[in-house]
This record gives structure tokens, sequence and C-alpha cells, in this order.
């Protein structure tokens, strides 16, 4: 996947993006073609191939682009609140609603899941202290974006989910551990 700052580039992973998720409301994912993608966005194939390996990095790119835009809001800061953290969650969820949605119709929890591993991974890197970063880091690591990965999971498939500030009421809770009282 293309990582630089060439606007071009960047521009035309965007709209590569914007049409996978509009082809996906309308057939679904695995009958996704890249010619189709190309088509829609009105971009050649072997310009979809110099920013994208893949339809899956396509999907990746979407999901990373928000929470590195996210991540990008607490840059300068030295110290960051469980509030901030669910809040920026909250924000990526609310934003891209409908494509974390159709990821979860298709079955593509998979992405998801490696997708939020690197996002706790990014502010973990950036916020844990120091003394903490042992050996045990990646496993919180795991523990928090599986929690939260199946999180997203089940609320999508709910009928009638609660509202994003319900769930992100939740999360923090659970976080600052108040949602359980053990004996």
């Amino acid at each position: 996947m293309y990582q630089g700052n060439n606007a071009t580039a960047i521009q035309s992973q965007q709209w590569l993006g914007e049409s996978l998720t509009e082809l996906m409301k309308q057939q679904p994912y695995p009958s996704v073609t890249i010619g189709a993608i190309c088509k829609r966005a009105d971009l050649s194939r072997q310009t979809f191939y110099n920013v994208f390996d893949s339809k899956e990095e396509v999907l990746r790119f979407c999901l990373r682009s928000q929470y590195e835009k996210q991540f990008q809001r607490f840059s300068e800061q030295n110290t960051i609140s469980v509030g901030e953290i669910v809040g920026a969650f909250a924000v990526v969820v609310a934003e891209n609603q409908e494509l974390l949605w159709l990821m979860v119709e298709n079955k593509l929890e998979g992405v998801l899941a490696e997708e939020m591993t690197k996002c706790v991974s990014l502010f973990a890197g950036r916020f844990v202290k120091r003394e903490r970063r042992d050996e045990t880091l990646p496993y919180a690591e795991a523990l928090l974006s599986g929690a939260l990965g199946q999180l997203l999971v089940y609320w999508f498939r709910q009928e009638d989910p609660v509202s994003i500030e319900k769930l992100t009421k939740l999360i923090t809770e659970f976080l600052e551990g108040k949602l359980f009282e053990l004996a």
C-alpha cells in the first residue's frame, strides 16, 4: 500500500476507498472486482496497483486513515485520558459506521480486528508509560483490541443497537474499572 505524501496518490486512494464502499452497498464484497472499483473511481487498474496490492488493502486504508487522523489530534500531548481514547474510538465508529457495518455484513471481521490491533498499538506506543513497556504490553494490546473489535461486531449485528453515546460510556466504565463490582 502506498504510504507516501504524494497528493495525487493519496487522492486516488481516497477515491478507490469511496468506490469500494459504494460497490459494497450494491453487492457482496467477494463479487466486487478491482476493475469495477477502478471504473467507479474513474481510475486505471495501473493506478490501483500503484497505490494498493489488493481490495483488502483498500479497506485497511479506509480504516487506518481514520484512526491515524484521530491519533494526530493527540500527537502533541504527553498523556491521554481514557475518555480521550474512547472518544477518538467513538469518532472513528460514528464517521465510518456504514463502512464498518458493510465489513461486518461481509464477514471481514479479520481485517477489522487486525486494524483495531494496529490502532491500539499506535496509541500504546505513544502513550503507555516507559516503565510499563515490557513483554506483557503486546498481551495488553491484544486484550484491548480484541475486546473493542468484538464489541463492534456485536454492536453491528444487533437489530436495535444502543447509541454510540451509550457504547462509549460502557467502554469508558469498563476501562476505568467501574463496570463490574467483584465480590
